[in-house]
């Protein structure tokens, strides 16, 4: 996927050390998998690619997830209308 740890990092004015950058990291791959099977598990990244909203939807949920770890109030209604718009493109499974 297009998104980055040190583009999010910019993004949230984060500073880019080895700990912020792996934590960041991490926190990407488990939004990108969430959206992904909140989605169309069975697609390949390259169908995901073709679309913008999809990086746009990740980092949401990165940048939610860096600063509650635990989701606590659930996921940001601005990821939910991504994942729904996803959905409806993408043939939500």
């Amino acid at each position: 996927m297009a998104i980055k740890a040190e583009g999010l990092a910019n993004s949230l004015h984060i500073d880019q050390t080895e700990e912020e950058l792996s934590t960041l990291t991490g926190l990407i791959t488990t939004a990108t998998d969430l959206v992904k099977s909140s989605v169309n598990y069975e697609l390949d990244d390259a169908s995901y690619e073709k679309f913008p909203l999809f990086d746009a939807c990740v980092s949401s949920l990165a940048t939610a997830l860096y600063y509650d770890r635990t989701l606590e109030n659930g996921m940001p209604k601005s990821t939910k209308i991504m994942i729904t718009h996803l959905q409806a493109r993408l043939g939500g499974k």
